[in-house]
């Protein structure tokens, strides 16, 4: 499905005109509103946006998440890719995936942040490891304000095999920033030397209680 889409030069986002940058066309990278900045605050943990929460960035994230349209990974992995290489950051040792829970992933077939990951590792010529784990069951972020969706995700990721490595992690969209700091903790705790994230989406703001 991917190569036939990417073959033919259509847009697969509105399957009509011919794709050029990040697979899309020039209509349509115009719909997206590109971010490309620091979203968190905190100096030790720096984490970045690819893209703005509006309807085309949801549409593409949707697809991959609910629509099986797996193709959308290879096109947040290459703008992640430009993005890290026109703001010079790095070096990495892995691309790290935020993992899935064992329920989504049979229902999917496959993580979405782990797709994205992996076509960003092949991109940067990194390796693509899945060294970051569940340690517990947690419930779908979606509907929760910020305060329970730290609860949620409070210890819920341990890490492996990071011990002196740089890492880049990885997650398809960022609200409160909840998931990301559970996870950047898991791998600090691993012994991880520097941990950077960086997001396809920032999703608009909830409410804090």
């Amino acid at each position: 499905m991917v190569r036939g889409l990417f073959a033919s030069g259509d847009c697969p986002m509105c399957k009509k005109e011919v794709a050029s940058r990040f697979h899309l066309c020039e209509s349509c990278l115009d719909s997206l509103s590109f971010l490309g900045e620091e979203i968190y605050s905190e100096k030790a943990f720096p984490v970045y946006a690819l893209l703005r929460e509006n309807k085309a960035a949801s549409f593409m994230i949707e697809g991959l998440k609910f629509r099986e349209e797996r193709y959308w990974a290879k096109v947040f992995g290459e703008m992640a890719a430009d993005f890290l290489r026109h703001r010079k950051l790095g070096p990495f040792d892995m691309v790290l995936p935020v993992p899935t829970s064992a329920k989504k992933r049979r229902i999917r077939g496959y993580n979405p942040p782990g797709l994205i990951a992996m076509a960003l590792a092949e991109r940067l010529n990194l390796p693509f490891e899945e060294n970051l784990f569940l340690t517990k069951k947690v419930k779908d972020q979606i509907g929760l304000g910020a305060k329970a969706r730290a609860m949620n995700v409070r210890g819920a990721f341990g890490a492996k095999h990071v011990a002196g490595k740089h890492m880049l992690l990885l997650d398809d969209t960022y609200t409160t920033g909840a998931t990301m700091k559970a996870a950047e903790i898991a791998c600090r705790d691993a012994g991880a030397a520097s941990v950077t994230g960086i997001i396809c989406m920032k999703a608009r703001d909830v409410d804090y209680e």
